[in-house]
C-alpha cells in the first residue's frame, strides 16, 4: 500500500511540475459574477487537460489597471486577461466602436451588431498578437455621482472619472465643458473618498461589486453604452498549449463567455435593487434629458474617433446600427 501511495504521489508531483500555467489577470473582484465565470473556465480547463493546463487568476486589480494588464501580457509577465472593451481598445482601437455613447440601446441590438463585426474585431486583435477566447457583457453603463444628475448641465459642477490613457474620451468630455480626471480604476475608492472625483460611469453590477456606489449614491438611469469585454490570451502563450487540447479549451471558453452574458443580463436589475436597499437613489430621465445627453454624446464622436482604423470600424458599426433600426420598424 505504501508503495502504491508513493507511486501515485510521484505521478501527481510530475504532472504538477509539467503543467502549463496560464497567468490571467482581471479587474473583477472575487465573489463577483465575472470572477465566478472565470473561475469556472479555469476549473474546466484543468479538468479537460488532466491538469496539464492550469489557470492562475489574479483578480480585483492586484496587478494594476487594464492598461497594466495589457502591457504585462505584451511583455510576457502575464499570459491572458479578462478585460473590458476599454482594455481591448488599448490593444486595437477598433473595439471602441462598439462603445460609442448613446448609440446601442438594447441587448438585442448589441448582439446583432457584434455578430456582424466580431470576425473583423478578432482578426484585428489577432494581428496584434492576441487570440480572443470569448466575449461577454459588463452591463449598461450609467452615471453614478455624489449629487443628483439629470441633465448634462448637472454634471458640470462635478469632476468625472475617465480611464487613464483614454485620450479620445478625455478630450471629448473636456471639449463638451465637463471637468474630468483621468485615473486608474484601482484608485476609484481613494479618489471618491478624497473628492478628487465626484462622479463616474460604470455598470450597476460593477458599482455594486466594487462598492463604489456607497461613495456616489445617485444613479442616473441612462443607457450610456453597453459595455462589453472578453478574455484574450497572447498568441505566444496560446501556442504553448498542447495542440490536442486547443479545440476543447476554445469551446469551454466560448461557452463560459455565453454563460457570463446570460448571468450579467439576469443580475443587472437585482444589483440595482440591492443598492437601492443600501441608500442608492435612482433618477429616471425625462425625454428632454435623454435628448440632451444624446446630442452631447453624438457631438463628441469626432473626438472619440482618434484613428483611421477606429473611424472605419465605427462606419461599419453604424451601418449595422441603422440596419437594425430599419429591421425593427418592419
Amino acid at each position: 500500500m505504501k508503495k502504491l501511495i508513493t507511486f501515485l504521489t510521484a505521478i501527481l508531483i510530475c504532472t504538477s511540475a509539467n503543467a502549463l500555467t496560464i497567468k490571467l489577470a482581471t479587474l473583477a473582484p472575487e465573489q463577483s459574477p465575472w470572477y465566478d465565470v472565470i473561475r469556472g473556465m479555469a476549473d474546466d480547463w484543468k479538468k479537460a487537460t488532466n491538469g496539464e493546463v492550469v489557470v492562475r487568476i489574479y483578480a480585483g486589480g492586484v496587478v494594476g489597471d487594464e492598461t497594466d494588464v495589457v502591457r504585462k501580457i505584451g511583455i510576457g509577465t502575464l499570459d491572458a486577461g479578462s478585460i473590458t472593451a476599454v482594455g481591448m481598445s488599448d490593444i486595437c482601437s477598433e473595439v471602441q466602436a462598439m462603445q460609442m455613447p448613446m448609440m446601442i440601446q438594447s441587448y438585442e441590438e448589441l448582439d446583432y451588431i457584434l455578430s456582424k463585426v466580431r470576425p473583423k474585431l478578432e482578426a484585428s486583435l489577432d494581428k496584434k498578437g492576441y487570440k480572443v477566447l470569448n466575449w461577454g457583457d459588463v452591463g449598461w453603463v450609467k452615471f453614478f455621482a455624489q449629487k443628483k444628475v439629470i441633465f448634462p448641465e448637472d454634471m458640470k459642477d462635478q469632476t468625472m472619472f475617465v480611464w487613464g490613457g483614454d485620450t479620445g474620451v478625455l478630450d471629448a468630455w473636456k471639449e463638451a465643458g465637463f471637468k474630468v480626471m483621468p485615473l486608474a480604476i484601482t484608485d476609484m475608492i481613494t479618489s471618491l473618498t478624497t473628492k478628487k472625483i465626484n462622479a463616474f460611469s460604470t455598470s450597476p453590477i460593477a458599482a455594486a461589486s466594487f462598492q463604489w456606489f456607497a461613495l456616489a449614491p445617485n444613479m442616473t438611469d441612462i443607457k450610456w453604452a453597453a459595455l462589453i469585454g472578453g478574455t484574450v490570451i497572447s498568441k505566444k502563450s496560446w501556442n504553448k498549449v498542447p495542440e490536442k487540447y486547443r479545440a476543447e479549451l476554445e469551446k469551454i471558453a466560448a461557452k463560459r463567455g455565453e454563460d457570463m452574458k446570460v448571468k450579467i443580463r439576469a443580475l443587472e436589475g437585482e444589483a440595482v435593487k440591492i443598492m437601492v436597499k443600501n441608500n442608492l437613489k435612482v433618477h429616471a430621465l425625462p425625454e428632454a434629458a435623454v435628448k440632451d445627453w444624446t446630442e452631447k454624446a453624438k457631438g463628441a464622436y469626432p473626438k472619440i474617433l482618434t484613428t483611421p482604423e477606429l473611424k472605419a470600424m465605427y462606419e461599419e458599426v453604424n451601418k449595422y446600427h441603422l440596419e437594425y433600426l430599419s429591421l425593427k420598424k418592419k
